[in-house]
């Protein structure tokens, strides 16, 4: 059996599907038409229900449409045309793996060998018809023996056709003449001799249609008789996971910009389950209103690339970083256009224990990270990340390292024993003045006190960077024992040569 799915009028159908579903509802209410043409004079190439019913007609000019009231009148969009063509390309690879499509609006696809999978016919055309309406579209489903027959009981009957094997000819023999692929001038010729409808076509002698009309007659002859069996010309549905959406009037408010998000990106969600994949990459770009630049901080584009440490198939999630991002930033202009695209991944898949605890969902730490890079920033002054997991650098400098993004793919290192003695610092190190005997520190001014050293190692020289004038640095590091009120206390000085001061920059445990 093959399967149609054919969107009647497509091209209004698919104007209406690029808009929010509660406003497609009421448009759908609503006398609507769609124009095309030259700009000067754009004619009807679509309309509606409502549209019809109140006196427009296809090919009016703009002019004469808008002596309606209550008229919505909308141009045609290509883009929304091709998007809404994928989306029903994805929903038909939801039934089978062989999808063609055939024309804007009507796709084709074979269910040979998915019976056990999805059920009978008369099954499986319910639960197609209901994919495809919850998608947003209002579809006529036919199922037939060959994809001629499906595609020509989908265009001419409405709702579900279920044809069986060897029943075409009489099934299709009630459609006009108008559902083949027929040229006007053949069509007249027809009707001329009074030829109207399938049967009446198919009850002719095949030599005398080949005599007056050709191949091309009897072609047509066939697929009234339901007879042709042609290969699917089957096409790969394309992972391009990008969402975009132009805002009519620019928007300012956070509101207003996050309720087309959240819509985004779960449509996003929704076609990476679909696909059976996930994404840890999500990228973001706006588009500003800046009319003119008054200063170099103005910019016409806003971009941010968020790389989560794992899979995710949860908009939500997505949703909450990019909000929080937003959240702390301000734009010198309203957002006019904005894009939304995931890197398609496969997902991450974790075996739970029996006896152990569930440990906390690492989207909660994603999002509690975005949190904190919202109050203290990104990155300090020094350019070091203020949020993430300690990456050592490939230098001697003491306490240098980074801060990098989490990640779940880290290779687990071997446990090292515990150290004796740790050392913890202060961040930053609290500058001190010291007393020296000779070469070795004396006392130390520490905590609004003077105290005295009573052993004192060192120094240990190290220096880095001398290349290059604003980075270099060159240091003596003492380990002190300290007598203080609690008893003796382990401490680390430097000396910092350079800006020629004394520091304090930890206490051993």
């Amino acid at each position: 059996m093959f399967a149609c799915i054919f969107v009647p009028d497509f091209v209004l159908q698919a104007s209406l599907w690029a808009e929010p579903e509660a406003e497609r509802a009421e448009l759908r209410k609503s006398p609507v038409v769609i124009l095309d043409g030259p700009a000067s004079v754009p004619r009807i190439i679509a309309l509606n229900l409502a549209a019809r019913s109140a006196g427009l007609e296809l090919a009016m000019t703009k002019a004469q449409a808008e002596t309606w009231a209550n008229v919505s009148l909308r141009k045609r969009c290509e883009a929304d045309e091709e998007k809404a063509q994928s989306a029903l390309l994805e929903c038909a690879a939801e039934f089978s793996p062989r999808v063609e499509s055939t024309s804007p609006g009507t796709v084709i696809f074979d269910l040979t060998g998915t019976e056990r999978l999805l059920g009978p016919p008369e099954r499986v055309a319910v639960k197609i018809k209901v994919r495809v309406y919850k998608l947003g579209f209002d579809a006529q489903i036919a199922l037939a023996a060959n994809p001629d027959a499906a595609l020509h009981a989908a265009r001419g009957f409405s709702g579900i056709t279920i044809i069986p094997a060897g029943r075409e000819a009489a099934r299709l023999g009630q459609l006009p003449l108008d559902v083949l692929p027929i040229s006007q001038e053949m069509l007249d010729v027809l009707h001329s001799w009074g030829i109207h409808t399938f049967s009446t076509f198919a009850a002719l002698e095949p030599v005398a249609i080949t005599e007056r009309l050709g191949q091309e007659g009897l072609h047509l002859q066939k697929l009234a008789r339901g007879e042709t069996s042609r290969p699917l010309r089957p096409l790969e549905v394309a992972a391009d996971f990008v969402e975009n959406f132009e805002f009519d009037d620019p928007v300012e408010t956070l509101e207003s910009l996050t309720f087309i998000l959240n819509r985004l990106i779960q449509q996003l969600c929704t076609r990476l389950a679909e696909h059976s994949l996930a994404t840890n990459e999500l990228r973001l770009i706006l588009e500003l209103e800046v009319r003119q630049l008054r200063s170099e901080e103005d910019q016409e584009h806003y971009e941010h690339t968020w790389k989560l440490p794992f899979p995710v198939q949860d908009g939500k999630v997505l949703v909450r970083l990019v909000y929080l991002d937003l959240e702390a930033k301000t734009f010198s202009a309203p957002v006019r256009k904005l894009s939304v695209q995931v890197v398609p991944v496969k997902p991450q898949v974790v075996q739970g224990g029996l006896f152990t605890p569930p440990s906390p969902e690492a989207q909660q730490l994603e999002i509690t990270l975005a949190r904190i890079r919202g109050l203290v920033g990104t990155a300090d002054a020094g350019g070091v990340n203020c949020a993430g997991s300690p990456q050592v650098f490939d230098s001697h400098k003491p306490d240098s390292f980074n801060l990098q993004a989490f990640s779940t793919n880290a290779e687990s290192a071997e446990m090292l024993p515990a150290p004796v003695v740790v050392l913890r610092r202060f961040r930053p190190a609290r500058e001190t003045s010291v007393e020296l005997s000779g070469q070795k520190p004396h006392f130390v001014a520490f905590r609004k006190r003077y105290l005295r050293v009573l052993s004192a190692s060192g120094p240990w020289r190290s220096s880095g960077q001398w290349w290059d004038a604003n980075t270099v640095w060159a240091r003596q590091e003492w380990d002190v024992a300290l007598k203080t009120a609690e008893g003796i206390g382990y401490y680390r000085l430097f000396f910092d040569e350079i800006g020629r001061r004394w520091f304090v920059e930890g206490v051993f445990d």
